[in-house]
């Protein structure tokens, strides 16, 4: 059995029969382009925190009894002064005009505002019907800024920013028709607003799911475009020669439509993670296909016949291939293992993108070679384009071999005390995360999200329900009483504001002289939009809303369970009233940090089972254990990065080490088959590190700089968690490359000669000369 596990002979069966393979793969792509086509994408936020917990069952609980939380699309208007004539005359219009569409349940803005009632229950609005000249603006400006139901969430402090909110009926709607609605009220807005000095931005989750569907639309075809035309242009700088380069290229592009297909086929949609998947495919090829393409070159060079080539190819390079595969689906199967289905499906989804990139490179590489290459010339022109990177590559593996030849002992020493300084950085970072980090940057209704942040309340709410025991009388001055005291916990945490309630109404309605016990009459009598989002005579709860700016779930945590506590004491006081704090926010903070410490996990294990199999396949545990620290190295320099550039650990960043782990132990895997190989020819150790890093050295550059082309393109990505994948994807290859070729065979080095030296039989030192010779050029 081979380290390959006997699955490299897929190669030689392809090579033998490349007419037929090619065939069958031709006639069955349709298939895989049919499905491909109808893949859908995902934009809803919540999806990526679902999962079996509580925290996930009250929102969706919240959710149901208080419908319409997400649908809302809120309009920011801004201007020098709002509360000009002019300026208020375009907005009632536009709030008139905004509430006459067939999909608007209501419109809440300034104009929504009343006085308190009076005796007989009527509440008049704070703007008269018609605003002349002559119009009090600034009596109104002041009652409006004071308003327990306007001030700070629909008005500035400085007036110069007003809040629309547009509440859609309660139905569930496809992006196509928000598209639609968003189009409507951007139309509106624009020409209500023409000539009035002010100016307008949509936003909400609403059009937040519309940015975020075209965000991937836009990346899906940048990442794969950009990804296939970075790795073509690179082999045919590294080949130049048009065969290599279509017999890296086909297996890419087929492999991407294998995937967009087989996803499409399992119902998996694409989101904000599963969007890089196909990029992921891209590389995997790419890499592999250069390890059998210049395997097979070397052969052709060396003057075998061109079937005997191919076949010895896949047989040297084939099983580091079905390794490194195996591998790095083992690390994103253990992304199956965490209890949130957003991250178990990307998991699975990945793995089987990184099976189907084997199976591409392994299946038509081997074939197109045997047909494609059957009329090149065995022998090249000594100035080709190609031999001047290869001297370049060659020389950078040679001057590695020297080095190692010379100092294993202090490189080993320097690799093993940044691993553990890098360590200690990494265990620093802190989980960290905001929801806000999903939203695509650069458009206008990221902005407008910052500016209610600014200047509003924040465009991010806490939800606080509490629910009362069926035999409770819902209303009725204790309910009053206990909402009061909740409202106060509320507004005491300084992280919340504008908190809105049953006991904002009773402070507004005590304005005109109304005592407590009319709250819910009048609310009744009222049956207004603030009704239903207050109570539920229904369930028997009532909901407080605070908002909250963009907060990061560190600091977030700590207040929340601060919170809490304050609410468990006002429900020991009141046996039978629960309390839940819920919300996007809050529960994307909770379910992050928990993402993360399983993600961490999930990690370790991989790393622990992958280094376990490495020493299997290359039947020595002492192989294994040599490829610890140059395999954590990366991790841990990664995660070093994280810190100095204030990141902390988000979700994202950990399973960006799982996915670039999981690529980079190839490096270290191509390594050890070489060694192993020439340590099987030589006893001399020194020669077989300079044997190794002659015939891999320059692979693993290339195939490193293709890896990090590919998945620069993230970089390029409207979705910051997507360009922190690119970023910390880059760092974890670039140190895995220095690893592979360096530190690795250092402690090989070291721990080979140990073994010699204690059996005994320590051959005769390899002369200068002659160890020149083993490091030198490479073809």
């Amino acid at each position: 059995m081979t380290a390959g596990f006997g699955l490299e002979k897929l190669g030689i069966l392809s090579a033998r029969y490349p007419r037929a393979t090619l065939l069958f793969i031709a006639a069955t792509l349709p298939l895989f382009l049919f499905f491909a086509a109808r893949l859908e994408f995902n934009s809803d936020i919540r999806e990526i925190f679902r999962s079996d917990s509580q925290g996930f069952a009250v929102l969706e609980e919240v959710t149901r009894q208080y419908p319409g939380a997400g649908r809302d699309i809120l309009l920011v208007v801004e201007g020098e002064d709002v509360f000009e004539a002019r300026a208020l005359n375009a907005l009632r219009f536009l709030h008139l005009d905004l509430s006459l569409s067939g999909d608007v349940k209501y419109v809440l803005s300034i104009f929504s505002a009343r006085y308190p009632p009076d005796a007989e229950g009527n509440a008049q609005g704070l703007f008269p019907p018609q605003i002349a000249a002559d119009t009090d603006l600034q009596k109104i400006r002041k009652e409006v800024l004071t308003h327990p139901l306007i001030a700070g969430k629909l008005l500035s402090d400085d007036s110069r920013t007003t809040l629309m909110v547009i509440a859609l009926k309660d139905k569930e709607r496809g992006v196509d028709e928000l598209k639609k609605i968003l189009a409507s009220v951007n139309e509106t807005a624009s020409s209500t607003l023409e000539g009035s000095g002010l100016r307008f931005s949509v936003t909400g989750l609403a059009a937040m799911r519309v940015e975020i569907i075209g965000a991937l639309i836009r990346d899906q075809s940048r990442f794969a475009l950009a990804g296939l035309v970075l790795g073509l242009g690179l082999c045919w700088f590294f080949f130049r020669r048009w065969a290599y380069v279509a017999m890296a290229g086909v297996p890419a592009a087929v492999g991407v439509v294998w995937l967009a297909g087989s996803m499409a086929m399992a119902g998996q949609d694409v989101n904000v993670l599963t969007n890089i998947i196909p990029v992921l495919v891209i590389v995997i090829v790419f890499s592999d296909a250069l390890h059998l393409l210049f395997g097979i070159r070397h052969n052709i060079a060396g003057g075998m016949a061109l079937d005997d080539a191919i076949e010895t190819g896949v047989r040297e390079v084939g099983p580091a291939c079905v390794l490194t595969s195996v591998t790095t689906t083992l690390a994103l199967l253990s992304l199956a293992l965490v209890p949130h289905d957003f991250i178990s499906r990307f998991g699975l989804t990945a793995a089987l993108g990184t099976a189907i990139a084997y199976v591409a490179t392994i299946v038509l590489v081997p074939a197109m070679s045997a047909l494609f290459l059957a009329r090149t010339p065995r022998k090249r022109a000594a100035g080709a384009g190609e031999y001047w990177f290869a001297s370049k590559t060659g020389a950078i593996s040679q001057a590695a071999a020297r080095a190692i030849q010379s100092s294993p002992r202090a490189i080993a020493a320097a690799g093993i005390a940044l691993t553990l300084v890098a360590g200690v950085f990494y265990a620093q970072n802190e989980p960290r995360y905001s929801y806000q980090e999903n939203l695509p940057e650069g458009n206008a209704a990221f902005e407008a999200i910052q500016k209610i942040d600014a200047r509003l309340g924040g465009a991010n709410a806490l939800r606080l329900m509490i629910q009362f025991p069926r035999t409770h009388k819902l209303q009725s001055d204790k309910t009053l009483a206990i909402v009061a005291k909740a409202h106060a916990i509320l507004e005491d945490e300084p992280n919340l504001r504008s908190v809105t309630s049953l006991t904002s109404v009773e402070r507004w309605m005590e304005g005109g002289g109304q005592a407590r016990d009319n709250v819910f009459r009048f609310l009744e009598k009222a049956n207004s939009p603030l009704s239903s989002s207050l109570s539920s005579r229904q369930n028997n709860s009532v909901l407080l809303t605070a908002q909250i700016p963009a907060i990061e779930s560190d600091v977030l945590i700590p207040a929340l369970e601060a919170l809490e506590k304050k609410l468990e004491m006002l429900g020991d006081a009141n046996p039978g009233v629960e309390f839940y704090v819920t919300g996007l926010t809050p529960l994307s903070a909770r379910a992050s940090t928990e993402m993360i410490g399983k993600l961490n996990q999930s990690l370790a294990l991989a790393i622990g089972v992958i280094i376990v199999l490495i020493g299997l396949a290359m039947r020595s545990p002492l192989y294994g254990l040599a490829s610890i620290a140059p395999n954590l190295l990366p991790i841990a320099v990664a995660g070093t990065f994280l810190y100095f550039n204030g990141h902390g650990l988000q979700f994202t960043s950990v399973v960006a080490f799982t996915i670039a782990f999981g690529i980079a132990v190839d490096s270290t895997i191509h390594v050890l088959n070489r060694y192993r190989l020439a340590r099987a020819r030589t006893k001399d150790v020194d020669a077989a590190i300079g044997e190794t890093l002659k015939a891999i050295g320059p692979v693993l550059i290339v195939a490193t700089i293709i890896l990090i082309s590919g998945t620069a393109v993230t970089v390029i990505s409207e979705l910051p968690m997507v360009r922190l994948y690119g970023q910390i994807t880059f760092v974890v290859l670039l140190t895995a490359l220095a690893g592979a070729m360096i530190f690795l065979p250092a402690i090989l080095s070291i721990v080979d000669k140990w073994m010699i030296a204690r059996s005994g039989t320590a051959p005769k030192k390899t002369p200068k000369k002659m160890r020149k010779k083993v490091t030198g050029g490479v073809r």
